[in-house]
């Protein structure tokens, strides 16, 4: 649900921007200061949960918690949510800064929905009743999002039945595991601290319940410093080349999983024609170009995924024809020459110096020493590969400076509200 820059038409962003920008400004007004804290940490727990990822098919899916985040924040959940993507397009590059406004909307605007409609249903007399209540409102929170994404998408002029029916199918099994942890974190908070949802706390279960909620605190922070080493976020990348004869290269996301069967658009800078092609089952890809310039490869991996790289392909100068014995015209004076001199063609098999055959014989030679040294430099392009995979992906330094600026930012928040209050 990170679309990615240059897939969204200039109006469904200004929407997009426009939709955001009203919810920030309701979530933030909503919000008292003894509320920050829980603020603080849900927007932590979104923003771990949005990196780890589950591979389904050729692409990626991830937790979203946007239905948790409306049902404990109701219109606070537009603030947390776009706290998280702000920080994951700037740290990780996960979407982008034109499309956060979509991407919030997108997130936000069902999990709210969603979520105050359950907490109307939220109550400690019927606990188990409410957790299944959270728990519905979690997975059509997830199912919400991506029909607003393949909306935002088919007004951007892709297909909506296709990019819909793509959503859905690899959303479902995420919409199900949310609607899990929805339920789950739902129970277990109208037992241990139900103020958080908006339910009064029996004072006789009080001093376990904060036995209990510290418990599960210390266990909240230990999975946060743990998940994301192995986090899986499926920000496509592309990686291309020239290796003196094919344009070839590989697709993969974060985790090095490849990108299979993505659309690659191939487009020559001088030219207005274009071609397509699809990665193979390891993300690689292979064509031949159309003499020298420079080649403009974008690469589509679906759901608003995209990966930009352009390769470029200098012509043969002068000089290295020359010591290869002859560009197109000395080939032809060194021709004329000979026939001049000689009144029938010379043998294929000549090796005078400046005459065709000769030509020929070097030019072998230089496509045999081309493949010896593409042959050579294999293994170097491999591991180019391997390091440029590994450098992608995100490290646990990099979520844990990403938690830290949540709670900065959280406490400059908290800074105006009592400056506010004052």
């Amino acid at each position: 649900m990170h679309i990615s820059e240059g897939v969204l038409s200039v109006p469904v962003l200004a929407a997009g921007a426009a939709i955001t920008v009203a919810g920030l400004a309701v979530g933030i007004r909503k919000v008292p200061p003894k509320e920050l804290p829980k603020v603080a940490l849900l927007t932590a727990a979104f923003f771990v949960a949005s990196l780890v990822h589950v591979p389904i098919g050729p692409s990626n899916a991830h937790l979203v918690l946007n239905g948790l985040l409306g049902v404990l924040l109701g219109w606070a959940a537009f603030p947390a949510i776009f706290i998280g993507l702000v920080l994951q397009a700037v740290l990780f590059q996960f979407g982008g800064l034109t499309t956060l406004g979509v991407n919030t909307a997108n997130m936000a605007i069902p999990g709210v929905v969603f979520g105050l409609i359950a907490r109307r249903f939220l109550s400690l007399e019927r606990s188990t009743f409410s957790a299944v209540i959270a728990g519905f409102a979690g997975g059509m929170s997830v199912l919400g999002s991506g029909l607003l994404v393949a909306i935002s998408l088919g007004l951007s002029g892709d297909s909506f039945s296709l990019v819909s029916r793509l959503i859905f199918t690899a959303h479902v099994p995420i919409a199900l595991v949310e609607a899990f942890i929805t339920g789950f974190s739902v129970r277990f908070l109208l037992r241990v601290r139900p103020e958080m949802v908006g339910c009064t706390t029996p004072l006789k279960t009080e001093e376990s319940a904060k036995k209990t909620l510290n418990a599960a605190l210390l266990a909240l922070i230990v999975f946060l410093m743990i998940v994301p080493q192995g986090a899986q976020a499926h920000r496509v990348n592309l990686f291309a080349w020239f290796d003196g004869e094919n344009i070839v290269g590989r697709a993969y996301y974060l985790n090095g999983r490849p990108a299979m069967e993505a659309v690659l658009k191939v487009k020559k800078e001088d030219s207005t024609e274009s071609f397509h092609l699809k990665t193979d089952k390891e993300g690689r890809f292979s064509f031949t170009p159309k003499g020298p310039g420079n080649y403009e490869l974008v690469l589509q991996a679906g759901q608003g995924h995209m990966a930009k790289a352009v390769v470029k392909i200098k012509p043969v100068t002068a000089s290295r024809s020359s010591k290869g014995n002859g560009s197109a015209q000395g080939n032809a004076d060194a021709k004329a020459a000979f026939y001049k001199e000689k009144e029938k063609p010379p043998k294929e098999d000549s090796v005078i110096k400046g005459v065709p055959g000769s030509i020929k014989k070097c030019q072998d030679m230089e496509k045999t020493l081309d493949r010896l040294l593409r042959r050579q430099l294999e293994p170097i392009r491999r591991e180019l590969e391997a390091l440029a995979v590994s450098q992608s992906k995100v490290t646990l330094r990099d979520v844990i400076s990403g938690l830290g600026y949540i709670l900065g930012i959280v406490g400059i928040w908290a800074y105006l509200l009592s400056r506010r209050g004052k």
